[in-house]
């Protein structure tokens, strides 16, 4: 089982609070007042509002690079004060705070030590708002794990947790079908294909009806200004315009359903 090192905690936050506002803000500073000595690390608070799927991939990606005994608090949380489960998720080296909408579905069953459905109501700020559980339930929840309260008090432990569950696309024969669950910053649309996926042999990629052409090494590899398709630095396929934007190159966005296909070169 995981164990914090509560001389000096590590929380991690990934949110889709965003820097505008006051939310992610007030959740660093009900963990600052109930554990002064931990130390809170934003992975990002710019997620795409709602989009759980865009969560799990950068808690995925992040959560190996900290050391054993880090609370992962993640909240993207469009169903907030509806009947879903608020989680703690233990695995062998660390903990996760947050809802069972799917956000932790990339840890595998036997990854997963314990889950705990948080239900006690000791561990919660006094007037609970159905509107912000971040900062009246996980905030608190998270504080309380890196002081070294044991996942058992905060509810009963339960089965399973949600397993996001994406729509499927459909591809023509001999085609594999994907989709985009990331944008970056640079415009770089990461598409729901990991190496494993990737079938062996000579294979093109396509975006909707634009080629790509074969899976390349890195971006840098084609001309200023020209697509590229890649395994990025996580482990998945990656679409690119070397120095600039694939999104708005091909003018997609999360709302556009653009279909990714890695069909027979």
């Amino acid at each position: 089982m995981a164990t914090v090192n509560t001389d000096c905690p590590i929380i991690t936050l990934t949110t889709d609070f965003g820097l505008n506002d006051n939310y992610a803000g007030i959740v660093k500073g009900i963990i600052t007042y109930l554990n002064p000595c931990a130390r809170i690390i934003d992975v990002t608070n710019n997620i795409p509002p709602f989009n759980i799927e865009a969560g799990k991939y950068l808690l995925e990606t992040t959560y190996r690079n900290f050391p054993p005994g880090t609370v992962h608090l993640g909240i993207v949380d469009p169903g907030v004060g509806t009947k879903r489960k608020s989680l703690v998720v233990e695995t062998a080296d660390h903990f996760f705070v947050g809802p069972d909408n799917g956000l932790f579905s990339f840890l595998t069953a036997r990854q997963i030590k314990r889950v705990i459905s948080i239900t006690n109501k000791k561990y919660f700020l006094k007037d609970v708002s159905p509107t912000f559980h971040g900062r009246d339930i996980f905030a608190p929840i998270a504080a309380y794990l890196s002081r070294g309260v044991l996942p058992s008090e905060f509810g009963r432990e339960i089965k399973a947790i949600k397993r996001f569950q994406p729509r499927k696309k459909a591809g023509k024969r001999g085609a594999h079908a994907g989709r985009i669950i990331y944008i970056d910053r640079f415009g770089n649309l990461v598409t729901s294909f990991k190496v494993s996926d990737i079938p062996s042999g000579k294979r093109e990629v396509y975006i909707d009806k634009h080629k790509i052409g074969r899976i390349r090494g890195t971006f840098g590899v084609v001309k200023r200004g020209q697509p590229v398709c890649y395994v990025n630095s996580f482990g998945y396929l990656e679409i690119a315009i070397n120095q600039g934007s694939a999104a708005e190159y091909f003018g997609v966005d999360y709302k556009s359903g653009a279909k990714i296909l890695i069909a027979l070169a």
